[in-house]
């Protein structure tokens, strides 16, 4: 029994051996030996961020024949676009935004808290409350004014042309 324990820390320590080594092993690559593409964006010295103006701006109806500048496009930002959300005013009833309260998995913290199933408009089931209201996915002014609210954004703009 005691080889066995000798045998498993000896495999131990060099498992952690190797872990180490190859951790420093890859702390010492630089960008310039060919792998740029997976160091941090902080070591790249590029700051992909989006100005507070390009996202504060009210967001104008334009037409198809003036098309305003755009920001830079970001390829490195990604979304989920949920097509599911639906009101009264196209389905006839609230789709997603009135789904069951989740209880907490406590009990005795569950029992202070309300059940039964979130009541839009006012109530959602969404810890934020979307700046055009509980909106439904299939009208076509909302989804052109989610797809400016993401060229304000400078996300991928193949994605959205």
């Amino acid at each position: 029994m005691a080889r066995l324990r000798r045998r498993a820390c000896i495999a131990l320590f060099l498992f952690t051996l190797f872990i180490f080594g190859t951790m420093m092993g890859l702390r010492t690559l630089k960008p310039s030996d060919g792998f740029s593409d997976l160091a941090p964006i902080a070591e790249r010295g590029e700051r992909r961020s989006v100005s507070h103006e390009a996202i504060s701006r009210p967001q104008a109806a334009t037409s198809s024949d003036a098309k305003a500048p755009t920001p830079p496009v970001y390829y490195d930002l990604h979304i989920f676009y949920y097509m599911w959300y639906g009101n009264t005013h196209f389905e006839g009833k609230y789709l997603h935004w009135d789904h069951v309260m989740v209880p907490h998995w406590d009990p005795k913290i569950s029992a202070s808290y309300p059940k039964g199933r979130h009541s839009p408009p006012e109530d959602i089931g969404s810890s934020f409350y979307p700046e055009l209201g509980p909106y439904s996915s299939r009208d076509p002014e909302v989804l052109e004014e989610h797809m400016n609210q993401l060229r304000a954004a400078a996300i991928g703009k193949d994605a959205l042309t």
